[in-house]
C-alpha cells in the first residue's frame, strides 16, 4: 500500500498533464480574481459612498443573490444566456460586435464568465465592509490637497481597503482554482481544470489512490499559495502602518 501511495504521488508530481492543468487552473483563478476586483471596487464604492444610505441594504441584497442561488441553476441559466440565440449573444451578433457564428459555449470564456458571476458577490462584500468605514473627510482632504481620483485611490482608498481586498482574493482565488463543476458542465474538452481531473479519478476512473495523490498535491500547492498571500498581507500591513 505504501508503495502504491508513493508511486501515485510521484506520478502526480511528474505528470506533464497534471502540471499543465495546475498552471491553467491557477491562471484562470488569477484571471477570475482580477476581473472580480476590477468590477467589485467601483460597485462596492458606489454602494458605500454614492448610493443613499436607505438603499444600501437593498443593493447589497441584490448583489449577493448569486451566492444564495443553486450552483447548477446558476450555471445553466448563464449557459442559456450565452447560447447563440440567447439574450446576450443575439444582440451582440445582430449589431456585428461579434462575428457571425461566434459562440461562447463550451469554451474557457464561458467557464470564466460563470466563475466571475458566482464569486463576484464575495469580492463586493469584502471590499464594501472596508470602504464604508473610510471617513469621507479623508477623501475630501485628499482632493483639497490637489490629488486626483487615481492618486486618492492609491494613497487613501487602497491602503484602507487592503485587508478587505486580500480577504476577497482568498475567498475567490482558492475555490476558483479547485473548480470542477463549471468546467465539466459549461466547458468543452479543452476547458478541463485540475479539479476536473481529480473529480474524474473518483467518479469515472475509480482510481481512488491517484485521485488522493492529486488532491494532496493540490492541497500542498494551495497551502504554499496561502503562505505567500499571508506574507504579502503582513508586509503590506507593516508598510501601511508605518
Amino acid at each position: 500500500v505504501a508503495g502504491d501511495t508513493v508511486r501515485n504521488i510521484v506520478e502526480a508530481v511528474t505528470s506533464l498533464t497534471v502540471q499543465g492543468l495546475m498552471l491553467k487552473s491557477f491562471w484562470m483563478a488569477l484571471l477570475v480574481t482580477a476581473i472580480c476586483i476590477v468590477i467589485a471596487y467601483p460597485a462596492a464604492w458606489a454602494i458605500a459612498k454614492i448610493v443613499p444610505e436607505k438603499y444600501r441594504s437593498t443593493l447589497i441584497m441584490v448583489s449577493i443573490v448569486p451566492a444564495f442561488t443553486s450552483q447548477l441553476l446558476l450555471i445553466y441559466s448563464i449557459m442559456t444566456l450565452m447560447q447563440t440565440n440567447g439574450l446576450v449573444m443575439t444582440p451582440l451578433l445582430k449589431l456585428g460586435i461579434l462575428p457571425a457564428g461566434t459562440s461562447l459555449m463550451y469554451t474557457n470564456g464561458s467557464v470564466i464568465l460563470i466563475l466571475v458571476y458566482e464569486y463576484l458577490p464575495y469580492m463586493i462584500l469584502s471590499l464594501y465592509s472596508c470602504l464604508e468605514k473610510i471617513d469621507n473627510n479623508v477623501i475630501s482632504a485628499s482632493h483639497s490637497l490637489g490629488a486626483n481620483r487615481f492618486q486618492t485611490f492609491i494613497s487613501v482608498v487602497l491602503p484602507q481597503s487592503f485587508s478587505g481586498l486580500m480577504t476577497g482574493i482568498l475567498i475567490v482565488l482558492i475555490p476558483v482554482a479547485g473548480s470542477f463543476v463549471e468546467p465539466n458542465i459549461a466547458g468543452g474538452p479543452y476547458s478541463m481544470m485540475i479539479g476536473s481531473l481529480i473529480d474524474s479519478q473518483f467518479t469515472t476512473s475509480m482510481n481512488m489512490g491517484y485521485g488522493a495523490a492529486l488532491s494532496l498535491l493540490f492541497l500542498v500547492v494551495m497551502s504554499l499559495t496561502l503562505a505567500v498571500i499571508r506574507l504579502v498581507m503582513n508586509i503590506a500591513d507593516k508598510r501601511i502602518g508605518g
